[in-house]
């Protein structure tokens, strides 16, 4: 069997210039692990809040071993929910030679809260503002259907535990790349594009899934009016993606998912902002659950798209 996997190895060589290599396949590092290590999730509190965030974190195969290696990180809303989506995605698509090793890391309430814990996001995800819904129509039908009783908006508040807190807290622990990528769906998305003005150094890359953009009264367009009356770049590329089932649902119809995406999309496009790279799609057939894992793949794919075209790619060919 030795034998076997040495001339697998072998004739996988052929193929690779080994300078060449920005992220080798998993094969040819001592040691490595073959997938990432998912560590136990921690619990920590922000000062801002009188309760805990749940923190998972998971760890590149190769890091073990690797010891003077940095690596870009992906950060995850709603970890819970999300996380293990990003992480099994990334292996796949490391393990492809699509995109380069990755530290992941989720935020969100533990999972021991159960639905309780998550509805938090309600209030952590919400900009400054008013209620809760998209406006016009949209906030008229959620008053007369679903009333929400008045509720702390606090996207400034988890937004400086993300940024201030929890990133330096974790970067002296593990070796960070100074490359964020941030992942936001549904209310996450909406969080991120309230970030994507009011932070925009924080984070390299975005992946907004099915956002509610317009909610709490178009509070993220206020934010990008008042970004573009003081700035004409912003070096962010960003993927936004959206199921085109999602408007055969009525309460994601309140929170004008589909047409508030395809607002923000228009409205960063017709802005044209320096140095910002869009990339958008509308998936067929999809709904607000199954379109996040094909939202989280393509858009991992598309900002490597170059890398996996030439220094990722390391599938053997054929000998000359």
């Amino acid at each position: 069997m030795r034998k076997f996997i040495s001339a697998i190895l072998a004739l996988l060589a052929l193929s690779i210039a080994a300078p060449s290599l920005a992220n080798p396949q998993l094969a040819y590092i001592p040691g490595a692990r073959a997938n990432m290590e998912i560590l136990p999730t921690e619990r920590i509190r922000g000062n801002a809040f009188d309760y805990d965030h749940a923190v998972t974190i998971a760890l590149p195969a190769s890091y073990g071993v690797q010891p003077d290696k940095t690596y870009p990180v992906i950060w995850v809303l709603d970890d819970p929910l999300m996380t293990r989506t990003v992480v099994a995605t990334v292996d796949l698509l490391v393990g492809g030679n699509m995109m380069p090793e990755s530290i992941v890391i989720g935020v969100g309430s533990p999972a021991e809260e159960g639905l309780a814990g998550v509805g938090r996001r309600m209030a952590e995800f919400s900009p400054p503002g008013e209620g809760f819904a998209a406006p016009g129509l949209n906030a008229e039908a959620m008053a007369s259907a679903v009333p929400f009783p008045p509720y702390p908006h606090r996207a400034e508040e988890f937004l400086a535990f993300l940024i201030d807190e929890l990133r330096p807290q974790l970067g002296a622990r593990y070796r960070f790349a100074d490359s964020h990528t941030l992942h936001g769906h549904s209310l996450g998305g909406m969080l991120a594009g309230y970030a994507l003005f009011t932070r925009p150094d924080a984070f390299d890359r975005m992946i907004i899934g099915s956002p509610a953009m317009a909610n709490v009264d178009d509070a993220v367009f206020k934010a990008e009016e008042a970004f573009a009356a003081q700035n004409d770049a912003l070096p962010v590329e960003i993927y936004i993606g959206a199921g085109g089932n999602e408007g055969n649902n009525w309460f994601l119809n309140v929170g004008g998912i589909l047409t508030g995406t395809t607002r923000f999309i228009e409205r960063l496009q017709l802005r044209g902002y320096e140095g910002m790279e869009l990339q958008s799609q509308l998936y067929t057939g999809e709904n607000h659950y199954t379109v996040a894992p094909r939202i989280i793949s393509d858009a991992l794919r598309h900002f490597y798209r170059e890398e996996a075209s030439g220094s990722f790619s390391t599938w053997p060919k054929r000998p000359e």
